[in-house]
């Protein structure tokens, strides 16, 4: 098969490019416009939440629809540049069967032994060619521009140039008398200023069949023939396409409608695993100092903190489910050792220190709590490698377990514990600023002094429903894309 290099694929290039460009600019501009998934709550006479809303209700659907045009399009542009590659061939192949069928028309009129043909017999043959050339003039369909006949050792009987195609030689710079090595016709195709040619080469043939030569031309094909030939095949590489595209559009209101379906239960699934985990939370807070607004507290203040270090969301979700549960595994300490007022002693210090080893126990038994495990198993490890259980150093503590950490410290001394009261802020920074380099991580310590004003106007100590309501808000910001995708 020649070589497919003709306006075809200029043109359904072109198309491809044109269609999946705009296409993807659109849904690129969509991604792009889109924001985070935000939440909006209807409150009751109480001030607490009543519902979670999701504010952008479309959201599946737009992402249904990018998916599908996405898949949609590859697939148009696959099977349109295999149509197309196909049908570039076949007019390829129907270029060289007109040239062939030509030549063939020619045999006839040659002697039969062109090995041995005398000084008469290749003029008669030259005649023949030149009257060949001479009537191909007239076919407004397509004609050889130049012709020679060869004998079967690939000798030169006769040639021909048409007399309008005089310098179409050196144009075309095709490579002259390729001798085939076989029985087979071959070609090579060129297009000079919009124009195709063809150099021919096809087997002469003696009226019993028998081979008597080859047949060499160029072959010229009219601009406005492979015009038309060139739009019936683009019409059928834009018709796969746009059918494609149709059955994909079909295919939306189908997929959507199964689609709604599972979407609810998603969400009413990690409404529940939510609720589950926040239950867990509140019993382990409220078992250790009658309220659950330390964990609440401690998850905004570390979420503030790790927004303003831009971690990714998947971390993002790992230290809330760790804000939440990095006490679990106080459910297994006695109330003696847990609620004392005091200091504890060395060996009751001991058993609190178990609680880390109870927690992960827990946490890596539940695979939807299993990215909590790095705060539930590090969050006393120390950035010196004094802490515990296992006395990890520096970046060795993964940095969900070092931001929570800060943030853990930070509430306790901001807040009431049985043990002790509330610091002021500058007693908080000032025992914070001790632990620079031992407990916590500088970098991150130096992020949370910036924000610690803040914070502690706005968190320090509170325990009003307001504060479940902020944290239900940002819970729920970061755990709607494992549904919406």
């Amino acid at each position: 098969m020649g070589c497919p290099s003709i306006p075809a694929v200029i043109i359904a290039a072109a198309v491809v490019l044109l269609t999946g460009g705009s296409l993807g600019m659109y849904l690129a501009n969509l991604h792009r416009s889109g924001q985070p998934i935000r939440l909006r709550t209807t409150a009751g006479s109480t001030g607490e939440p009543e519902h979670l809303l999701w504010a952008r209700p479309g959201i599946v659907r737009r992402q249904l629809a990018e998916r599908l045009g996405i898949g949609g399009l590859a697939i148009a542009v696959a099977l349109g540049s295999i149509v197309l590659w196909s049908d570039v061939g076949r007019i390829d192949n129907a270029i060289l069967a007109l040239a062939r069928a030509d030549a063939e028309r020619l045999s006839p009129t040659l002697p039969e032994d062109l090995d041995s043909a005398d000084v008469r017999a290749r003029a008669a043959a030259a005649d023949e060619l030149k009257a060949f050339i001479t009537a191909g003039s007239a076919n407004p369909d397509g004609r050889f521009a130049i012709a020679s006949i060869y004998d079967l050792r690939y000798r030169l009987v006769a040639a021909t140039i048409a007399p309008d195609q005089g310098d179409l030689v050196s144009t075309l710079a095709f490579p002259r008398h390729r001798g085939p090595g076989s029985a087979k016709a071959w070609h090579i195709m060129r297009i000079v200023s919009g124009q195709v040619y063809l150099q021919v080469t096809t087997p002469l043939r003696r009226p019993d069949g028998v081979q008597s030569g080859w047949f060499e031309g160029v072959y010229h094909l009219p601009g406005p023939i492979l015009a038309r030939v060139v739009m019936a095949e683009l019409h059928t590489t834009l018709l796969v396409i746009v059918a494609v595209l149709a059955t994909t559009a079909l295919l939306y209101p189908v997929i959507a409608g199964l689609n709604h379906g599972l979407v609810a239960r998603s969400q009413a699934l990690l409404q529940a695993n939510l609720g589950t985990l926040e239950a867990l939370g509140s019993a382990i807070a409220k078992r250790d100092s009658d309220t659950n607004s330390h964990n609440y507290r401690v998850a905004l203040i570390a979420v503030r903190l790790a927004e303003t270090l831009r971690l990714p969301r998947e971390q993002m979700r790992a230290l809330i489910k760790g804000a939440f549960l990095h006490d679990l595994g106080k459910l297994a300490i006695p109330d003696a050792v847990l609620r004392k007022p005091a200091r504890l002693g060395e060996e009751e210090f001991a058993i609190m220190k178990t609680h880390v080893a109870h927690g992960l126990d827990i946490v890596n038994q539940l695979g939807w709590l299993a990215d909590a495990a790095d705060v539930v198993g590090c969050h006393h490890e120390w950035f010196d490698g004094t802490g515990y259980p296992r006395g990890l150093k520096g970046e060795e503590i993964p940095l969900v377990a070092r931001v929570f950490a800060i943030a853990d410290v930070f509430d306790a001394l901001t807040s009431r514990r049985p043990y002790k009261t509330p610091f002021p802020l500058e007693k908080a920074v000032e025992l914070l600023e001790q632990g620079r380099g031992t407990h916590f991580d500088p970098r991150l310590l130096d992020v949370l002094l910036r924000m610690a004003p803040q914070l502690y106007a706005e968190l320090a100590g509170r325990e009003d429903p307001a504060l479940e309501s902020e944290l239900h808000t940002v819970t729920q910001t970061y755990f709607a894309e494992t549904v919406f995708g």
